[in-house]
């Protein structure tokens, strides 16, 4: 029994010799770490646009049947816009085309916010941009279309709409329009009528 205490005593011993040895001083360094902060210069926000929109509609006009096409695209060619929050914008141009049965086209024009500055006044000549052009109705030799130059910010409702009348004769003529005053902008592609 006292041999059996002997090599326990040794034994506790030894793990204690162990335990005071592991738990020594670490070996110090010269070396001196510090963190550098890295500053990232602000990041350039993107300049928005609209999606891009392509619309068709048959109509029935002067005796025969045509049909409307209206694509607008955001043109970088154009100077960019830049709205209350100073977020920029591309500016968009309309295309708008009547095709005669036959395939054969009647009318072309591709409209930009310069169309409309007579019009416009200084309202959204430099802070807003070509929102749409929608097809609205009929009317013996006219085709009525609606446009709107507004705020580009989608969240946007201030816009100003016009008429745009096409005659049977291909001229067109552009007039703001009293009537549609305060209505919904055309930030957003409409769900079956037009840009």
């Amino acid at each position: 029994m006292k041999k059996n205490r002997k090599y326990t005593l040794l034994a506790s011993t030894l793990a204690v010799a162990l335990l005071v040895s592991s738990c020594g001083k670490k070996e110090e360094s010269n070396n001196i770490i510090i963190k550098k902060k890295v500053e990232l210069s602000p990041r350039k926000k993107a300049t928005a646009q609209m999606d891009a929109f392509v619309y068709t509609k048959e109509v029935q006009w002067v005796g025969s049947t045509y049909t409307i096409k209206i694509n607008r695209a955001a043109d970088k060619s154009l100077p960019v816009v830049a709205d209350e929050s100073g977020s920029k914008y591309y500016d968009n141009r309309i295309t708008l085309a009547v095709v005669r049965q036959d395939g054969s086209t009647f009318f072309t024009r591709t409209f930009s916010k310069e169309d409309f500055r007579s019009v416009l006044g200084n309202d959204y000549t430099h802070d807003g941009i070509l929102l749409g052009l929608m097809y609205t109705e009929t009317l013996q030799d006219d085709l009525k279309f609606v446009a709107s130059v507004g705020s580009p910010d989608p969240l946007s409702d201030e816009h100003i709409p016009m008429i745009v009348t096409l005659n049977r004769m291909g001229s067109v003529r552009i007039a703001k329009d009293r009537n549609l005053e305060g209505a919904e902008p055309m930030n957003q592609a409409p769900d079956d009528e037009g840009v």
